[in-house]
């Protein structure tokens, strides 16, 4: 098992009773994600420590990613499958639970697979909806923030009642949008089919696992103070965001599909920064330098240039509902993922 995220795993498993999840069976999409690994390894120590007896099925496009593939060698279901191709009326995995994480949420990756991204939130979230009424399951479906848009200053931080000011013809409607037509769908099949869907709607989250070749804001930061020992930044960096530890995130929504009353969620930490602040703890962990590029004008790509200025989500739901008030800080967050990194870096260096 992975050294850090077993770490990160085995601290927060004491902060949960995930007892009505004990001799269940969990579908998870999106299973070598950030947030896949994090629940599974969570559920998977369940078993080892408390005798949980989870069993687990995963499903993801490509094998077991390196940090999952030992524990899916003698224990549990992982299916190398292209959930936009697969066919679910022949899957007899009978489901109690169902948490839907599949989706490209870096820019880069939705833009490039714009329609792949589409159908993951909207036709096969149905299609796991339709199971999970098949199944009596409850159902959990992976929102974003983004579902809100730009937000105006009295709407932030920003509830879970706001509905949201986007956009459907702009190069990242194409996430955007999708996921809030997963959520309608989700709404309609709580309201008129009976099924106990709920909806996460999760901030940027961040911790091991998060690559220097991921193409999010952090992942590139580290990448370049790393190699470089230089981040080079192509504007002010002025936009701000609020980051979650992964280990919170995870704990989080096993206590939404565990104990959740309510249908709508925000998940997100207390962590507000600048994305050029952001810059600066990266160097300071890492002892590199900050440049901020004014001498070339250069063109903004369309994806960043349209996001929000401003990402605050109000936590206070899942604060007061399940007593969660205590975050792992920015800075002890990014030590970790940094640590993790360079631990990543010497291997492939040998």
């Amino acid at each position: 098992m992975d050294k850090y995220i077993k770490e990160d795993c085995m601290e927060y498993l004491n902060k949960i009773d995930m007892s009505p999840l004990y001799n269940k069976t969990v579908l998870i999409t999106g299973a070598n994600g950030l947030i896949g690994t994090y629940i599974i390894y969570m559920l998977h120590l369940a078993n080892l420590i408390k005798g949980a007896e989870i069993k687990i099925h995963a499903i993801s496009r490509s094998k077991p990613c390196e940090a999952l593939a030992s524990i899916f060698e003698q224990n549990y279901s992982f299916y190398s499958e292209d959930l936009n191709n697969m066919d679910f009326d022949k899957f007899k995995v009978k489901a109690d639970y169902i948490i839907h994480g599949a989706t490209y949420a870096q820019p880069g990756k939705f833009l490039r697979n714009y329609l792949d991204t589409i159908h993951l939130n909207t036709i096969v979230t149905e299609k796991l909806l339709q199971k999970a009424k098949r199944d009596s399951s409850v159902i959990l479906f992976l929102s974003s923030s983004e579902i809100y848009g730009e937000p105006d200053s009295d709407n932030i931080p920003t509830t879970e009642s706001y509905p949201g000011f986007c956009s459907p013809v702009n190069v990242r409607a194409v996430y955007s949008e999708s996921k809030r037509m997963g959520e309608t769908l989700c709404f309609a099949y709580r309201h008129y089919e009976g099924v106990e869907a709920k909806v996460a709607r999760i901030s940027m989250t961040y911790g091991p696992g998060v690559k220097g070749d991921d193409e999010r804001v952090l992942g590139q930061f580290i990448r370049r103070a790393l190699e470089k020992k230089n981040i080079t930044m192509l504007d002010d960096g002025s936009k701000i965001r609020t980051f979650c530890y992964i280990a919170d995130c995870a704990l989080v929504l096993l206590h939404i599909i565990a104990y959740g009353n309510d249908f709508v969620y925000n998940v997100g930490g207390w962590d507000s920064i600048s994305i050029k602040t952001l810059a600066q703890e990266v160097c300071s962990v890492t002892g590199s330098t900050l440049t901020i590029d004014n001498q070339q004008k250069k063109q903004a790509i369309e994806e960043i240039k349209v996001s929000p200025d401003k990402v605050q989500l109000d936590i206070s739901k899942i604060c007061s509902e399940f007593g969660l008030t205590d975050f792992k800080s920015l800075r002890e967050g990014l030590v970790r993922t940094v640590e993790w990194n360079k631990n990543k870096w010497n291997l492939q260096m040998k």
